[in-house]
């Protein structure tokens, strides 16, 4: 939730005042109107749209508008697409709210529903506690000629406002509008008394529950289906955008002013950077430095903690019944705060708490060497996923292939929830199809600990990956383990001579020395030899039973984190004391009842939770993954 944020040292753009209004209980079928879009470039645009009718939900629910859309843009875009939610649509000069939704997939792309802008004029009095979380320092620009960029936008909303000089910029919300005999004839009616019927009316627009389209830069082939498994879970689709995050080569500050007016394209992003996730639509009113938009919900989750960006429209591509415009991010304007079914509302020349995210990727095999930098912004939800998705899709680009592999992984996590504000972790993995869905898994399992946590919320400050790759498969087989004594006794040190054989290469010798627990038992002793990344042999008949008492589930992040770090890595070979394996049903139950007396005798004591006896276990870090697991007898004597 960190730290690059919040008010601007210059004052920002898009100082506009709001232009007075018409709330749906104001409309009548028939009135023709004006609606403001992009649809190349910057440039703002308008089109002919006429008043079907008000759909009415019922009691506590969001009341639409339904319209259809004609005219020379229509005609080129082939109905209402993908881009053009938020756009503002006029009625005599009046603003009357926002293009929301079409009507569905399979109906005429030219009829759509309009949120009405009393509804989206409510976005600005929620409160906003997001405001205050994270750590918050000034961030500095350099100063513009703000006067030329006052003067450039007060110019175009006076094009777009002409129509409403002679109308009062101080009617309420919820009043009739007067309009004299004059203004009255100059509105235009068609004879739509039969809408409902006409046009197929359903009284539930069907929105929310079709998926979230994501446009995203940087995500290709592998990347972007990987991206898309991660994100399928909160019903988000991403699509390929156009190349870029908006910051050109002459000009490196991501960070622009806020040269912004109603019907030009904005951006919601939830990452930023060398890997950009978000979705472009449009700006549909502006008041000083707040911004209404879209239309519709982004991610539907309230108060919220996106970049807001200016964003630029390559062309659009339409279908026979639906379309899109193809879009590009520019540079960072604000934020995004207000995530909600109206509609999305920004504050321009503030920022929100974001994860700043580095990966450097080393290929062995090529030598080519990628850093890629991203922010992503902080969503305890999210996170995770995007994180492991940037971390994939760093190494999906720089190996450009999809083969077999080993890579070597190494990334830290900074953040509160660790005593010394950093969690390490270094890991090797191997795979014959795909190695970068496993090197990323304990990225994305560490940061679910973090985001996921019950007792607070904490800060995540930074993420920095290496990871090196090699074409060549990293592996090896225990032959042998030889003990150097076959009889040894408690507290005593035999030394193991375990004999590897890599994949393909000559055998190597690893020496291992092992203590005997002082309190182990004379008779047979089983060791078990094995690779960090295979389960233990002997857990395995007592799978799916959990002794743990209830109390103890509710472990705090740095608990469950140090229990992580601990676990054994891929390329460690380990050795520990092995309990006898029970195979039959009724030495279970023994072992079960034994282990629940001995709980309750625990638990009255005081000392669930202490360790009481665990068995010796000794480590040997290699360059290779082991994969399989060797056992060898000692004669323990007291």
């Amino acid at each position: 939730m960190l730290l690059i944020a919040c008010i601007l040292s210059v004052p920002v753009t898009g100082m506009a005042a709001m232009p007075p209004i018409l709330t749906a209980q104001q409309l009548q079928p028939g009135m023709i109107g004006t609606a403001e879009t992009v649809v190349q470039g910057n440039e703002v645009e308008s089109f002919n749209v006429k008043i079907i009718g008000v759909t009415d939900n019922g009691k506590g629910a969001a009341r639409q508008i339904m319209a259809e859309a004609y005219g020379p843009v229509i005609n080129d875009t082939n109905g209402v697409i993908h881009g053009m939610s938020g756009s503002p649509v006029y009625v005599n000069g009046y603003l009357i709210g926002a293009i929301a939704r079409g009507i569905g997939s399979d109906t005429n792309p030219r009829v759509f529903y309009i949120t009405p802008i009393e509804d989206m004029l409510k976005l600005w009095n929620l409160p906003d506690p997001k405001a205050d979380e994270g750590s918050i320092k000034q961030v500095k620009i350099n100063p513009l000629d703000r006067k030329e960029m006052l003067a450039k936008d007060e110019a175009k909303l006076e094009a777009i406002f002409k129509k409403k000089k002679d109308i009062s910029d101080k009617m309420i919300i919820g009043t009739k509008p007067k309009i004299n005999q004059e203004e009255s004839s100059k509105m235009q009616f068609v004879d739509t008394t039969d809408w409902k019927k006409t046009y197929g009316y359903e009284s539930t627009p069907n929105d929310v529950s079709v998926g979230i389209p994501l446009a995203v830069n940087g995500f290709y082939g592998a990347g972007m289906s990987f991206l898309k498994k991660e994100l399928l879970p909160f019903n988000m689709y991403p699509y390929a955008a156009s190349l870029g995050s908006g910051v050109s080569s002459n000009d490196d500050s991501p960070v622009g002013p806020a040269d912004v007016i109603p019907g030009s394209s904005v951006g919601v992003a939830l990452s930023y950077g060398d890997f950009s996730v978000g979705a472009v639509g449009t700006i549909t009113a502006v008041d000083e430095n707040r911004i209404l938009a879209f239309g519709h919900p982004f991610t539907y989750k309230g108060n919220v903690n996106y970049f807001m960006t200016d964003a630029s429209i390559v062309g659009t591509a339409s279908g026979l019944v639906n379309g899109q415009k193809v879009s590009s991010f520019g540079k960072i304007i604000g934020r995004i705060n207000q995530d909600r079914y109206s509609g999305v509302s920004g504050i321009l020349g503030r920022y929100p708490s974001v994860v700043p995210m580095k990966v450097t990727v080393t290929d062995k095999q090529t030598g080519k060497q990628s850093v890629f930098a991203t922010s992503i912004a902080y969503d305890e939800e999210l996170l995770p996923n995007l994180a492991a998705s940037v971390a994939y899709a760093s190494l999906d680009r720089t190996i450009d292939s999809l083969s077999s592999g080993t890579a070597n992984v190494k990334f830290a996590i900074r953040t509160n929830a660790v005593d010394n504000g950093e969690i390490d972790r270094s890991n090797m993995y191997y795979n014959s199809t795909d190695v970068g869905q496993f090197a990323v898994s304990e990225l994305g399992q560490l940061l679910n600990i973090i985001c996921t946590d019950t007792n607070r919320q904490y800060d995540v400050t930074g993420i920095s990956i290496d990871m090196i790759f090699n074409e060549k498969r990293k592996t090896a087989s225990i032959i042998s383990v030889i003990p150097d004594k076959s009889v040894v006794h408690p507290g005593e040190v035999v030394n193991l001579k375990v004999i590897l054989e890599p994949y393909r290469s000559p055998q190597e010798q690893i020496l291992i020395p092992y203590t005997v627990p002082q309190n182990q038992a004379s008779g047979n002793m089983t060791l078990e030899v094995r690779g960090g990344g295979l389960v233990p042999v002997v857990i395995s008949p007592l799978q799916g039973l959990d002794l743990t008492p209830e109390e103890n589930k509710s472990l705090s992040a740095a608990d469950k984190i140090k229990g992580f770090l601990q676990t054994d890595k891929n390329n460690e070979i380990i050795v520990a004391a092995a309990v006898p394996a029970m195979i039959s049903e009724k030495d279970q139950e023994k072992a079960i009842a034994s282990a629940l007396e001995m709980q309750k005798k625990l638990e009255a004591d005081g000392q669930m939770g202490k360790k009481s006896f665990e068995p010796k276990e000794n480590k040997a870090v290699t360059s290779y993954i082991i994969d399989n697991v060797v056992r060898i007898n000692l004669n323990v004597k007291k």
